[in-house]
């Protein structure tokens, strides 16, 4: 266990699987306490986060809200400040991907993964900001994607949400670096062990391992922990940048 986050509260999304859920037990197992935000009421994750409280000796509370929707992000984050406590980390990893040529990507759901991708960390952003400038600390990762630094085919729009999300995130560390103790990073992982990437393989073959030195996928844990870094005092000069998590390029 690593002391200097122990007994810190985390925010983060996409909590019940994939990235996410490796994201959970890390911090879990370090002393934090977590809200665990997911889009619907699932009794398997509920149980795992139970079983986690348990052996870790921490709060894992669940919010539900669909990052598709505003009003469901809005009343989440208000259930996550009404209960007073104070905001450390916010973790924006929920996100979605079509890997698509851009001229078979309808209008709509290019609309629908800047949604989720890039305006709903904008709008949590938003909420928890206002808390860590009261407090005058806080530390806000923002999950981008090697397709928001990389150029290939089919993902020309996840690419572009991913990307307006680290200029974003480099803006606002310029902006409230100097309010006190507060840092906003984004880490761009590779092709990562998840559900999300096993649809693209389908698609597109081994090319996505390929293209990485290591020829190989991320594990979630290799993620996490980067994550996990940058959250904790070692990093605390780490401001405004996007770290990749890929493996390094061929």
């Amino acid at each position: 266990m690593i002391e200097v986050v122990k007994g810190k509260n985390v925010i983060i999304t996409g909590a019940n699987r994939g990235i996410g859920f490796a994201l959970l037990e890390k911090y879990a197992m370090n002393g934090c306490n977590v809200w665990a935000c997911i889009r619907k009421e699932n009794q398997e994750f509920e149980q795992k986060a139970k079983e986690m409280e348990s052996r870790f000796g921490v709060w894992i509370k669940i919010i539900c809200f669909d990052l598709m929707n505003e009003e469901e992000i809005k009343r989440g984050m208000q259930e996550i400040i009404k209960e007073k406590e104070p905001i450390d980390i916010l973790i924006n990893n929920a996100g979605i991907n079509s890997f698509s040529l851009f001229q078979m990507t309808r209008l709509c759901d290019a609309k629908d993964i800047f949604q989720v991708d890039y305006f709903a960390p904008y709008q949590i952003m938003q909420f928890v900001l206002r808390k860590m400038t009261k407090q005058k600390q806080g530390c806000i990762i923002n999950m981008a994607s090697i397709a928001a630094l990389d150029s290939h085919a089919g993902d020309s729009i996840y690419g572009a949400a991913k990307a307006a999300l680290i200029t974003t995130s480099k803006g606002i560390a310029a902006e409230v670096g100097g309010l006190g103790d507060i840092r906003i990073n984004s880490v761009a992982p590779g092709p990562t062990e998840t559900d999300m990437i096993k649809i693209n393989l389908e698609k597109i073959g081994g090319k996505i391992v390929s293209n990485s030195a290591k020829e190989r996928l991320a594990t979630t844990k290799e993620i996490a922990d980067v994550v996990f870094f940058l959250t904790t005092d070692e990093a605390c000069f780490i401001n405004g940048e996007v770290i990749r998590v890929d493996g390094g390029k061929k």
